[in-house]
């Protein structure tokens, strides 16, 4: 039982919020009401707008095509997504097509789980958003990520098709043969243990290095195959802060590319739109005590002389879809939500208690200066570090599952 002084230090947070507390409404694809002014306001004084969520939820990615609509004429016109870089380029490909959606469905029919998160059809209004308005051959799309476990199947037919002799592509072919089975012994089975990941060694990756020799594309996409496969092991040998601290530093170093890319074409400070699960987006540590790519974010705008702005995600009730590979039910993909489930176990109560009608925009920041002159003297450990770490925080009043296609 929580004691007496906290609960009414919550309602101090509650009566304190209140000021800070700014509606929005969100119609038809669109933004408006002092909530999008705001976001829009904090578009335009920082060059990164970084929303942390958790994942399986609808209305996210509608409101992040919707903001990115508004916030395109201040310079935004590139999105980081969690998705490994492989991963993006094929989305990109894809997406700058016309009328894309009906081949990508029918690929996804044939690769499922090939594509993580964008499985889920609200996903991929962002990326309607995305190519709207913009050349198809600059890369928009920056895949920050590992490359997902069940992608590999994709990843060696491409090497395949890619192979610039025939030597390579029939060791390619055969690695797309083992891959193939290990996702019928382990997806369709729902036995992670019999994953792709689990049999794949050190001496398979040097075999595929040396029958790619000389072939600089496709030796890279083996080393991001190979990164990808070592963080993934990691967390299933029980070493889960080392496997998180080491995708957080791969995440780092593709930024850094996609970033030094865009700012030598572009001949300017490239402004880019994040959308990642909660726990990568904090500044400082986050709950897993990694400092993740947000950070990392937040001090090169730092060095910039500028901000980063973090907005975290909640609902106050509703579904999500929590349906994975190895889900044993189709009831996953309708899971109720409870915001206090995601990892990092914040009680948002008094937030909520302050924004309590529709849809809106919670300004932390004066959180902060309340914190630090002991205006406010007890709060959640969980909602305290949030308070210094994101800018704001959406609320939205019910939540919905994603579609899977």
């Amino acid at each position: 039982m929580l004691p007496l002084s906290l609960f009414a230090q919550d309602s101090l947070i509650t009566a304190y919020v209140q000021k800070h507390v700014y509606p929005l409404t969100f119609e038809n694809g669109t933004l408006s009401g002092k909530g999008a002014d705001f976001l829009e306001q904090a578009a335009q004084s920082s060059p990164f707008f970084l929303i942390g969520e958790d994942h399986g939820i609808a209305e996210i990615p509608l409101f992040t095509a919707a903001l990115l609509h508004t916030i395109r004429q201040h310079g935004y016109q590139y999105f980081a997504t969690e998705t490994g870089p492989i991963t993006a380029n094929f989305l990109q490909q894809a997406a700058s097509k016309p009328n894309w959606q009906e081949a990508y469905a029918e690929f996804l029919t044939s690769y499922p789980w090939s594509i993580p998160f964008y499985s889920l059809k609200e996903e991929c209004t962002i990326l309607d958003a995305l190519f709207e308005q913009q050349p198809s051959d600059y890369r928009l799309l920056w895949g920050l990520d590992q490359e997902f476990a069940g992608s590999y199947r994709l990843n060696f037919q491409q090497l395949a098709t890619n192979a610039q002799t025939e030597a390579s592509r029939q060791v390619a072919e055969a690695f797309f043969d083992r891959a193939m089975a290990a996702y019928d012994a382990s997806f369709v089975k729902k036995n992670p243990q019999r994953s792709f990941l689990a049999t794949v060694t050190a001496d398979d990756f040097t075999e595929l290095k040396n029958a790619f020799k000389g072939q600089d594309d496709n030796l890279d996409q083996i080393r991001q195959l190979e990164e990808s496969t070592n963080i993934y092991r990691l967390w299933y040998q029980g070493k889960g802060y080392q496997s998180n601290y080491q995708r957080a530093e791969m995440m780092k170093r593709h930024f850094l590319h996609y970033y030094s890319e865009a700012k030598a074409r572009d001949q300017q400070q490239p402004k880019v739109l994040f959308k990642f699960g909660a726990n990568h987006m904090y500044r400082g540590l986050n709950g897993l005590n990694v400092s993740d790519i947000g950070n990392f974010v937040s001090e090169i705008a730092s060095q910039m002389g500028t901000t980063s702005f973090h907005l975290y995600t909640i609902g106050r009730q509703g579904t999500k879809n929590a349906f994975t590979p190895f889900s044993q039910s189709e009831a996953d993909k309708q899971k109720p939500y409870n915001y206090k489930d995601y990892l990092d176990r914040v009680d948002f109560s008094p937030l909520l208690a302050a924004a309590n009608q529709g849809w809106a925009i919670v300004d932390l920041r004066p959180l902060r200066e309340a914190l630090f002159n002991n205006i406010i003297k007890e709060m959640h450990p969980g909602l305290e570090k949030v308070v210094w770490s994101y800018d704001a925080v959406l609320v939205i009043p019910e939540v919905h599952a994603s579609t899977n296609f």
